[in-house]
């Protein structure tokens, strides 16, 4: 007909907007509501006959007039059915809008982003013992620390991502809290975003001409040193085995143990340090024989002392 506007569709985000607004406690809680219905007013049924012989003595249009007001549309049993078919239904639509990640979080201001946020956690999962990081030390060595324990659970990109940031405090929370809203996608993202806010914080390696600078002391025993010299070379990135042992002979006071590195070198760290271990073994052994002699003799001194 002439005049009659042509209907406009309804935008499809428009039909889904109240669906994405329930909750899933909110339609449990519309459910029992109805199902409670017919029993209040089966009840209320059953009271008012017997109300009404109460006022029997009463005028009819006053007593019609309270039957009126108790008076209530009845609910059927079908009609309860048909709410909890639309609530599974409900149900069912929010589940996969949470699947397709096309609900909108309700934590707007968080810097993960849906596909993150809608990820849940399985209960059953047990939060494992993991180390805590404040802003103060080496980013690299908390990251390799987490992944070492997490790898072993074998959780999802999105759940080790919520886990990771459990572990920051401090400085470190507050720079995740003040990261844009939805940014992070996937936890490699996350963790490179990490390392590079606190990179100033990463050890420094040394650069292997500093090693040159450590020396067996006089008085100090071959355990001692090779202990030394083994945590002072962890801190220099890509020292060859050749360069190691030119480094340590220098450092090594002159005895069995350099000679034997100079004349017969070996091939690898391994092979270092089983030979090492052996001279290691060998000092302690004499430095017993040496005490043993070094008391014996101490006692033949003082019974000659005494004799005389």
């Amino acid at each position: 007909m002439e005049g009659d506007t042509p209907r406009r569709e309804e935008d499809p985000s428009t039909q889904i907007e109240p669906v994405v607004q329930i909750t899933r406690s909110e339609l449990r809680r519309l459910m029992e509501e109805a199902e409670e219905q017919p029993e209040q007013l089966e009840e209320a049924s059953r009271e008012e006959p017997a109300k009404g012989h109460e006022a029997e003595g009463s005028e009819i249009g006053s007593s019609e007039r309270e039957r009126g007001k108790r008076r209530e549309p009845r609910i059927s049993r079908a009609e309860v059915d048909d709410v909890g078919r639309q609530i599974e239904c409900l149900g069912k639509q929010i589940d996969e809008l949470k699947r397709r990640g096309e609900i909108v979080s309700q934590n707007r201001n968080s810097p993960f982003s849906n596909k993150i946020l809608t990820e849940v956690v399985d209960p059953s999962f047990r939060m494992p013992d993991l180390p805590k990081y404040n802003g103060t030390k080496d980013p690299q060595e908390h990251v390799a620390a987490f992944e070492l324990v997490m790898n072993l659970y074998g959780q999802s990109s999105a759940i080790n991502a919520k886990i990771f940031v459990t572990t920051l405090t401090g400085k470190a929370q507050e720079w995740f809290t003040s990261l844009p809203s939805g940014g992070i996608e996937i936890f490699e993202q996350l963790i490179q975003k990490f390392t590079f806010h606190f990179a100033s914080k990463r050890k420094q390696k040394r650069s292997a001409t500093y090693l040159f600078n450590i020396r067996q002391r006089e008085d100090e025993s071959l355990k001692n040193f090779i202990g030394r010299f083994n945590n002072e070379t962890l801190e220099v990135q890509g020292l060859r085995i050749d360069m190691m042992l030119s480094i340590l002979i220098h450092g090594l006071k002159k005895g069995p143990f350099a000679s034997a590195l100079a004349r017969d070198p070996p091939e690898d760290v391994e092979q270092l340090m089983r030979i090492a271990q052996k001279y290691i073994d060998e000092e302690e052994i004499n430095a017993m024989q040496d005490g043993e002699w070094q008391r014996s003799r101490d006692r033949g001194r003082w019974k000659d002392s005494r004799e005389k």
